[in-house]
């Protein structure tokens, strides 16, 4: 596709809805898309996860993860949980038709650990009324059209690993999952052409941690050991699925751009790539040089886990592709340490804002031109020597929308969205090989420590009716899709 060439009749739909856009939104639409071309095969998709839309939380044997653990024991700010969310467990059909009805042809989803391994362990038995069901929805979905793009883990270890002992701290973690992997390849490989191992692995490593016993070394042994559990599960894809389903497999890093709070000042350059490795590059080197950036390995010495021989060979090239989530970025300035020795300490930067940024619901910077310096810098230090495809495989915006008026028109939200993607276009038209963009979320849906209460969704779900109603975003979404 082609913006330029269908910015007339995108012009036209925007001012046949100015009744429901504020007016300074016609020439923020036109501008932001008109200097730059995303032609050729480039595909747009969205994303949910199933801890956060599924609910049926107990359902079908499927046991408790982490994070029911937490919603349940007052951890959420809002003290809502996931126990139903958006009910999709129950209502994905309407979800699909929903994203069928708006032209979605390209859908990132998970599939949880805890419904098709309910113990948790490697050997254990496999759920395969879980199985069934969601075979059931994939074919769904590609009756319909829409590619699945399917994570096997977002954010929802099962706690009976937790509570035993073997969470992603222990040693034994990658064995679990690489199980458990296998298990998903065989029973739903010929209905997904696209995998990814682990979402984020950068927030599972240090969120949770940060002020506990050894906070240290443990975001350190987590990642060691999430970068070991990917490359095995990558592994087992490839000598037994891959050809035969022709499929690919990748992980979704996350990026939060960074740039120097006073260009000029030396420590805050240096905060500000610092920022960066250790973020992006903790977990990018060793996919595509078999270890870590030496900076960390320099700062930390023994407490940054080694990877044997084996270990470098078997992580170096375990993707297909460069899948990275991207919401914000920040202004690096020297400096953050608490007299407490973290991850956070270790990083040692403050973040700052400039007074013109807008925020976010989550209290997030919006800064659309982090978009394509990320992307440029994800290009220049890895993809440019060993050529792949680019995807965001998240994007999008928290806004504040307390009434079902005020949420369907969330003129925020496509403000937000168009400026990314300007900027992407941008990178794209430069060279970087930037082919997908996956906007969060299809629903509004459980963000986690935030509760219920932040919402994503280009649809809004009325939690009392669990009814759907898309926003004005998932219209103008759906205009640039059939554009």
């Amino acid at each position: 596709m082609c913006i330029r060439d269908s910015l007339s009749s995108y012009v036209q739909y925007c001012v046949s809805h100015m009744h429901l856009l504020k007016s300074r939104m016609k020439s923020i639409l036109i501008t932001s898309f008109l200097p730059f071309c995303l032609c050729g095969e480039f595909i747009f998709g969205i994303a949910t996860s199933a801890m956060q839309i599924e609910g049926a939380w107990l359902e079908n044997n499927r046991t408790m993860t982490i994070w029911d653990n937490l919603a349940h024991s007052g951890f959420v700010k809002d003290n809502t949980n996931a126990d139903v969310a958006a009910d999709s467990y129950h209502r994905f059909d309407r979800d699909i038709a929903l994203m069928k009805e708006y032209g979605i042809k390209h859908y990132r989803m998970s599939i949880p650990w805890t419904r098709i391994m309910p113990r948790g362990v490697a050997g254990s038995p496999v759920n395969y009324r879980e199985v069934m069901y969601y075979r059931n929805l994939l074919k769904i979905l590609k009756d319909q059209r829409i590619t699945a793009y399917v994570n096997l883990f977002h954010n929802d270890i099962p706690a009976i690993l937790a509570i035993n002992g073997t969470g992603k701290y222990d040693v034994e973690f990658p064995d679990h999952f690489a199980y458990y992997a296998d298990v998903c390849f065989r029973e739903f490989g010929d209905l997904v052409p696209f995998w990814f191992t682990f979402d984020e692995p950068w927030c599972q490593s240090i969120y949770e941690h940060t002020m506990a016993f050894e906070a240290n070394v443990k975001p350190y042994r987590i990642a060691h050991h999430l970068l070991l559990a990917h490359a095995r599960a990558v592994k087992t894809y490839r000598e037994k699925y891959a050809e035969r389903h022709r499929g690919k497999i990748g992980i979704n890093l996350i990026g939060e751009m960074a740039w120097p709070f006073d260009p000029n000042s030396k420590e805050d350059v240096e905060a500000a790539e610092r920022s960066l490795i250790f973020q992006v590059d903790w977990f990018a080197d060793p996919i595509f040089k078999g270890d870590y950036p030496p900076l960390m390995k320099t700062m930390l010495g023994e407490r940054l886990p080694k990877f044997t021989e084996a270990e470098k060979t078997m992580v170096k090239g375990s993707i297909d592709f460069f899948a990275i989530n991207h919401y914000h970025s920040f202004l690096a300035k020297q400096g953050g340490r608490r007299n407490k020795v973290t991850y956070f300490d270790d990083v040692n930067v403050t973040h700052r804002r400039k007074a013109e940024w807008k925020s976010t619901d989550m209290g997030w910077p919006i800064v659309p031109e982090g978009m394509h310096d990320l992307l440029v810098y994800v290009y220049k230090k890895w993809v440019k020597e060993h050529p792949m495809e680019i995807w965001v495989t998240e994007n999008g915006i928290a806004v504040h929308e307390p009434t079902t008026n005020e949420s369907l028109h969330d003129t925020l939200r496509i403000d937000y969205m168009s400026g990314y993607i300007s900027e992407l276009a941008k990178a794209r038209s430069e060279g970087v090989p930037v082919e997908r963009y996956f906007a969060w979320s299809l629903l509004d849906n459980f963000e986690w420590g935030s509760g219920l209460g932040k919402r994503f969704g280009l649809t809004r779900v009325d939690y009392e009716t669990l009814k759907r109603i898309p926003k004005l975003s998932m219209r103008w979404y759906a205009q640039l899709l059939k554009d």
